[in-house]
């Protein structure tokens, strides 16, 4: 590990650790969760591509022994999907599916560190569902076997449903007429979506101290990122990695 990795490793444990003791995910408004992600941000840029292009190695490796292994595709849906259609992207799908069936369990989801957060639904495109954050994984860095975000669908008999998977990345923002000169990290061969353009907007921090906080155009957490959805556990109509799914909403939300 490079030194500034492992220096920016430690002062992200950090302000994790001094999160969990002040601002317990339950207590915590918009703005304080803004506030702690440009911190991470702030953080991460220096060593961010160099765990990019590591993770990126790690992922196309991981790639290659797919090709060679067999495994359970498990018989739903888009299991049967992957089955039928068994490219080296639908492999890594598979794969990803196997590391993260456990988290069906949200016990174990918990134990591992994932938040849960509001339920989020689209007027016209459908709905998410509720995304169960892990801080410490997206400033770790990119590994399709480890999802920044697990996507929870609100059942009728108020259960939770594991239906996808969100991946981000933090990165550096763009303002205005900026040229973006970076192209997307990918998940196998299909790119993350690009929400670093945005504005800084001001805010409040917990305490009433005037702060600014940036707010992408594209929406998602208040950070200049990049971001993926896999719909991994649920057919999605309107594609695998398409952000909305016209048949998730949160009228069972609780």
């Amino acid at each position: 590990m490079k030194v500034s990795c492992y220096i920016q490793d430690k002062l992200n444990q950090s302000i994790v650790n001094f999160n969990k003791n002040h601002f317990p995910m339950k207590r915590m408004n918009l703005v304080t969760r803004g506030f702690t992600m440009l911190i991470v941000v702030s953080l991460t840029i220096a060593c961010m591509n160099d765990n990019m292009e590591q993770s990126f190695e790690t992922q196309l490796d991981r790639q290659d022994e797919i090709s060679q292994s067999s495994f359970d595709l498990f018989e739903d849906e888009v299991g049967q999907y992957l089955r039928m259609n068994p490219s080296m992207q639908n492999q890594l799908i598979a794969k990803i599916r196997q590391a993260t069936v456990k988290y069906h369990d949200q016990e174990v989801a918990i134990a591992d560190g994932y938040e849960l957060h509001p339920c989020v639904q689209h007027p016209t495109l459908g709905g998410m569902g509720h995304h169960a954050v892990n801080m410490e994984i997206i400033m770790a860095g990119f590994d399709p076997f480890e999802p920044s975000v697990l996507v929870y669908e609100p059942m009728q008999n108020g259960k939770l449903k594991l239906v996808a998977l969100e991946y981000i990345i933090p990165s550096t923002p763009l303002f205005g007429d900026e040229v973006d000169e970076l192209d997307p990290p990918m998940l196998g061969n299909i790119p993350f979506d690009n929400h670093r353009r945005g504005q800084m907007v001001n805010a409040m921090d917990e305490n009433g101290n005037p702060i600014e906080i940036f707010q992408p155009d594209r929406g998602g957490p208040p950070m200049p990122h990049y971001q993926l959805h896999v719909w991994l556990w649920k057919h999605n109509p309107a594609g695998m990695y398409i952000p909305f799914n016209p048949t998730v909403n949160c009228d069972y939300a609780q």
